[in-house]
């Protein structure tokens, strides 16, 4: 049933994804290779697989050995969410088999489809195995499991019922346990309809596991899950911890996400008892699990699931309020050790969801070691916890961790920090009881905390709707947070470089579009679907909308209609940023910098110069959006668009590994409206591109001001030697006070993430 794993609705992990290898057995055995990379894959062990089929690949010497290793090679990478690599293999696989062989690559294809979101071609691959595998029992039940879970919600069970019957007609065999389980899982998820077949077939499949362990504790999961999900949770607790004492003797690798699925169920249940205790135990083993193997967690599921959101934040989550919920009830020694932990909790959430935004876990960098967990002197990292109840809130300092609480629901902060970041982004005046409302959840507690340890500097670890908006613009009635505080954000304090600057004396590239080139004709679509949101909609009458690094409704109809040059020309008139020319050469004026100002601005040259400079800043004044995941995000140069991986690409050559990029300026790019994911796109530009911080905005600016703001900002950082937060705030308030440009929509939508100093 080598075709089945990703039917199952189930996770296996591959082991070491970011480069590291097993070592594949030493034996020349061709037919024995096959058989054992065949075998690791099915018990999860994907790396060996990997390893062994692709020394079974070099050794093949007829036609259809190199088309057998090569598709199960595929397979394997398919398991493994290597699709790419996997394709061409199981192509080769397909197009030099035949018969009931062929129809084997055609359900990975057809999985690969799936997965690809190709649910038509999907189908096709799915049915022509069927017709392939004429007499074939396994090949064509499986082909038609695939075809029941693409089938109509209300037409699953008829078709579910006609398999289950053609599998009960067949002998007990241990190799049918799998098919017994996939259709149990299919029926289960149907609710009180298929509960009579979910059982039927669950129980069965448990019953005729045989020697195959890890199926065992699949069923005894699932089963445990169908009684969860129908409120019998003594039955689900005692099939969970059957569960666990079959899979704990077993290599970790191979069941580890079984475990973490049946600790996290304990959990679950235990707390619903009421016994916290033993609740808090079981959660703290399955986050002691996940941290074994998270770096082997595939980012999305083969159905399409997010890990983070069905798994990860949820384990982290629920670890972290149990704990907190115990924290009164503690002695202070261990109080302070919990508030560690918790706060050590809340840094792995952050690091899963970036890993989750960039779709990629070796491609966010967590930093080791002292630097990452010192606080400096005068300086303040707030770490906010929404929960379904209330606001938890951790300030770490030099002098150590405490904790306030704040009563109010999630619903209602989510409510409120909304609605503050649309006021803000369309500049509207009725702001002030929104902004207030917030600072008195999340600053307000620590209000003489912050006084009395002389904290200057506030760093925020922002939860979720949080980062919509700029802490520095919530306001106490008197003074916004800014006149009190520097503050910027940081995605996660184990995700910061957080080593002082080398030199305050560095070189600067500098890179702007006033009026973009040839990217204009290559966008279309995408900017019809993700470029600046228009912010003309005020009561303030702020500047006109071409004045705005901003977009109207008008040239994003434009862009998705005809290509003719005519309204090619009328979209790059509008998308022109006369301010940029005057911003770029001031800044080249100002500091010693190297100047790429619009024809200049390519994506070659910038990559020419980047790599080939010593660069200490790189400010980039252009067009940008950040999206809800990095596919998503982009940066215009003159000729064509810088996406994430383009930017990575660019700048992360070996240089700038042993001499980060101090700062990645973003001074024209913005988050997508309301879209709370969006500001990790500036955190992912940071990661990708080497940078110890990045400086961006959260909705579009206008040319004057973000002129002036950069200016003050260097000129700050480099003639009055100030920190970068230090001289943000400093270039903040001069703007709050300009009487033409102190409503916060001039000044606060400039965020600097990641180090401050």
């Amino acid at each position: 049933m080598k075709h089945l794993c990703l039917s199952i609705v189930c996770v296996l992990f591959f082991g070491m994804c970011c480069g590291a290898t097993w070592a594949a057995p030493a034996t020349q055995d061709w037919n024995a290779l096959l058989a054992q990379g065949t075998a690791y894959r099915q018990q999860g062990e994907l790396q060996r697989s990997i390893d062994v089929l692709s020394q079974a690949q070099r050794l093949a010497n007829t036609p259809v050995r190199k088309a057998k290793a090569a598709g199960e090679l595929g397979a394997t990478l398919l398991q493994a969410h290597r699709f790419d690599a996997a394709s061409g293999l199981l192509r080769y696989a397909y197009d030099h088999l035949t018969g009931a062989q062929r129809a084997d690559y055609a359900l990975y294809f057809g999985n690969l489809a799936l997965v690809r979101k190709h649910p038509d071609e999907a189908k096709k691959y799915f049915q022509e195995a069927l017709a392939l595998a004429a007499q074939d029992p396994d090949i064509r039940l499986v082909a038609r499991l695939n075809l029941a879970r693409m089938a109509p919600a209300d037409q699953r069970l008829a078709i579910l019922q006609t398999i289950s019957q053609d599998l009960i007609d067949l002998k007990p065999n241990p190799r049918l346990a799998r098919f017994h389980l996939n259709l149990g899982n299919q029926a289960r998820l149907l609710g009180a309809p298929g509960l009579a077949l979910a059982y039927q077939h669950l129980e069965q499949s448990r019953q005729e596991s045989g020697a195959d362990v890890r199926l065992r504790v699949e069923a005894l999961d699932t089963l445990a899950q169908l009684y969860e999900d129908h409120n019998r949770p003594q039955d689900a607790l005692t099939l969970t911890q059957q569960g666990l004492a079959v899979a704990h003797p077993l290599n970790n690798g191979v069941v580890a996400d079984l475990i973490i699925a049946l600790e996290w169920r304990m959990g679950r249940l235990l707390r619903a008892q009421g016994q916290a205790t033993l609740a808090l135990a079981a959660y703290q083993r399955a986050v002691d699990q996940i941290e074994s193997v998270r770096q082997d967690i595939p980012v999305e599921y083969e159905d399409g699931r997010s890990s983070f959101k069905s798994l990860l934040e949820p384990v982290y989550l629920g670890y972290a309020d149990l704990m907190l919920k115990q924290l009164d009830t503690q002695p202070a020694a261990l109080r302070l050790q919990q508030l560690r932990q918790v706060k050590a909790a809340i840094e792995l959430i952050r690091q899963t969801e970036l890993q989750d935004f960039l779709g990629d876990r070796c491609s966010v960098e967590i930093v080791q070691g002292e630097s990452s967990r010192h606080i400096p002197e005068h300086t303040a990292v707030l770490y906010p916890l929404i929960l379904p109840d209330r606001v938890e809130l951790l300030l770490e300092t030099s002098a150590g961790i405490v904790r306030q609480s704040t009563p109010v629901n999630q619903a209602e902060v989510q409510q409120t920090a909304r609605l503050f970041a649309l006021m803000l982004r369309n500049g509207l005046p009725n702001f002030a009881d929104a902004s207030q409302k917030l600072y008195d959840w999340l600053l307000k507690p620590f209000e003489s905390t912050l006084s009395q340890q002389h904290v200057q500097s506030l760093v925020v670890v922002p939860d979720g709707v949080l980062r919509l908006i700029p802490l520095g613009a919530l306001s106490d009635g008197k003074q916004f947070a800014i006149e009190k505080y520097a503050v910027s954000m940081v995605t996660g304090m184990s995700l910061t470089n957080t080593t002082m600057p080398i030199s305050k004396d560095v070189t600067m590239l500098v890179a702007g579009i006033s009026e973009p080139g040839p990217v204009v004709e290559k966008m279309g679509n995408l900017l019809a679907q993700q470029i600046l949101q228009p912010s003309s909609n005020t009561t303030r009458g702020l500047a006109r909308l071409q004045e705005l690094r901003s977009v109207s409704p008008e040239t994003i109809a434009t862009a998705s209609s005809t290509r003719d040059a005519r309204r090619i020309e009328s979209l790059r008139s509008q998308l022109k940023l006369p301010g940029v020319k005057d911003e770029v050469n001031a800044l080249h004026d100002l500091l010693k910098s190297t100047r790429l100002l619009n024809t200049e601005f390519t994506v070659a040259r910038f990559r020419t110069e980047a790599e080939s400079g010593d660069y200490g800043i790189v400010h980039i004044a252009t067009h940008g959006v950040f999206g809800g995941n990095a596919e998503s995000s982009f940066i215009m140069a003159y000729d064509d668009v810088l996406g994430m991986n383009d930017l990575q690409s660019v700048l992360y050559a070996e240089k700038f590994r042993k001499n980060p990029i101090e700062l990645l300026s973003l001074s024209a790019c913005e988050t997508a409206e309301g879209n709370d994911r969006a500001p990790l796109g500036i955190s992912g530009a940071a990661m990708k591109a080497r940078a110890k911080s990045v400086l961006g905005t959260l909705w579009p600016v206008q040319d004057s001001a973000a002129r002036k703001i950069m200016e003050k900002l260097y000129a700050g950082l480099y003639k009055g030697k100030l920190s970068k937060t230090e001289a943000l705030r400093q270039a903040q308030i001069q703007l709050m006070h300009d009487p033409d440009l102190g409503h916060p929509f001039f000044w606060a939508p400039f965020v600097l993430i990641g180090n401050w100093l």
